[in-house]
């Protein structure tokens, strides 16, 4: 039987309400088979046009085996190329970010436009045609200012029928004009799957994260605290009038409401979800005070605060003054980066950086301790499934959308 005709009938054999099999969070023949069908599918974020805002900038963005250029080249156009010279393979760029006027390889110095057309390859036979040797490209979309790829051979998803439903949330929060106050990378020795899974419950918030909690009524926490629908239902009821007054509230101020719950026959298990935050805190700071301006069209502070996820790779959480955007990005079976961006609205000025990661830096240590001693766990042969609890319930969704992605009918 073939690695892909295994994987196939173990992940139709993954028990409902219970977390996976050890070999998903560690095989190398899984991940391979992760990054072929569902993150090399998706749109996911690489980065934000903060990062490449005048002609030649570019930074890159590295997935699994591959790494991508991402360079601006004019005022109007992002471009993601694979960072593979056309010549014999050799990575074109080695620094993670920089400026140029043009794409070089230092190996044989075959170089290339901004736009990926091959300009220059020495001493090549007479029936070298350069046009049919320009950079490979990667899809890429800009959407309110997060630049997005897809690694997929063929045509994606279509991108505007995916998320544009998305577009007067993100408007409203001005993520197009915003600018980067503060980047921290948190690499993790864990499967990107229990990084996600990991973000997307609370049913650890209490005993790992006194900070985040600290900034959050508990409430909240129990009902809402990873998504719409990742709390014990009995709590969601109890906690719906003071959301829906907040939402009132919010909602004069000139905030657009709505709410986002894909379920796991989704392409890309979308979520938003708006609500409060702790009583009398303006902002997600150590003492409810702004570590900024107000961002985007906002009205005035209204004690409130946005989580977007526009896959499992990718989260944005905005409160009041400032958004931290999440990237989950796998680099192999065990290993996953976890990068988070702090953003301000790009007119803010003298806005207070060590306040401003003060809750959301120490939560992701606490994660990068909590996932990294989960995968531990799990090499161990005395690991197996087990049971989620009613606070789990997004875990239980991810991971239905995850087997579907694999190709697993669900029931």
């Amino acid at each position: 039987m073939t690695t892909a005709n295994a994987i196939a009938p173990a992940a139709m054999d993954q028990d409902t309400g219970y977390s996976l099999e050890r070999r998903f969070y560690c095989d190398e023949e899984y991940y391979a088979r992760d990054m072929e069908r569902v993150a090399g599918r998706k749109w996911i974020v690489a980065g934000h046009v903060d990062q490449v805002r005048q002609k030649g900038d570019y930074f890159l963005f590295r997935i699994g085996g591959e790494s991508l250029i991402v360079v601006r080249s004019d005022e109007s156009r992002i471009n993601a190329f694979y960072n593979v010279c056309r010549h014999r393979g050799s990575l074109i760029c080695t620094e993670s970010s920089g400026r140029v006027h043009r794409l070089t390889c230092a190996y044989h110095a075959w170089s290339y436009g901004l736009d990926g057309a091959l300009l220059a390859a020495r001493l090549m036979p007479a029936d070298f045609a350069k046009q049919d040797n320009g950079l490979h490209r990667a899809h890429v979309r800009v959407f309110h200012g997060f630049i997005f790829v897809n690694l997929s051979d063929g045509e994606p998803v279509d991108f505007q029928t995916t998320f544009g439903d998305l577009e007067p949330y993100l408007d409203f929060h001005g993520f197009a004009n915003a600018k980067i106050a503060h980047r921290i990378s948190y690499p993790t020795s864990a499967n990107w799957k229990l990084v996600v899974e990991n973000f997307v419950e609370c049913y650890h918030c209490t005993p790992s994260h006194p900070e985040f909690s600290s900034m959050h009524p508990a409430d909240a926490l129990i009902a809402f605290g990873a998504g719409p629908s990742s709390g014990p239902k009995d709590a969601v009821q109890s906690y719906l009038p003071t959301l829906q007054a907040w939402e009132r509230r919010a909602a004069a101020l000139g905030r657009p409401i709505g709410t986002v719950d894909d379920g796991p026959d989704s392409s890309h298990l979308r979520l938003l979800l708006q609500r409060t935050i702790r009583e009398g805190y303006e902002s997600e700071t150590e003492d409810g005070q702004p570590a900024s301006s107000l961002m985007g069209k906002r009205l005035g502070f209204d004690q409130g605060r946005m989580y977007v996820s526009f896959s499992p790779f990718t989260h944005v959480v905005a409160t009041n003054d400032f958004a931290v955007l999440f990237q989950f990005t796998p680099r192999g079976p065990m290993n996953t980066d976890v990068d988070l961006t702090w953003l301000v609205d790009g007119k803010a000025e003298g806005y207070d950086v060590p306040k401003m990661i003060w809750g959301w830096d120490r939560t992701t240590l606490q994660d990068k301790r909590i996932t990294e001693n989960n995968q531990a766990g799990i090499l161990s042969k005395r690991y197996q499934p087990g049971r989620y609890s009613q606070h789990e319930r997004r875990v239980a969704t991810f991971q239905q959308w995850y087997l579907r992605e694999l190709g697993a009918p669900q029931a």
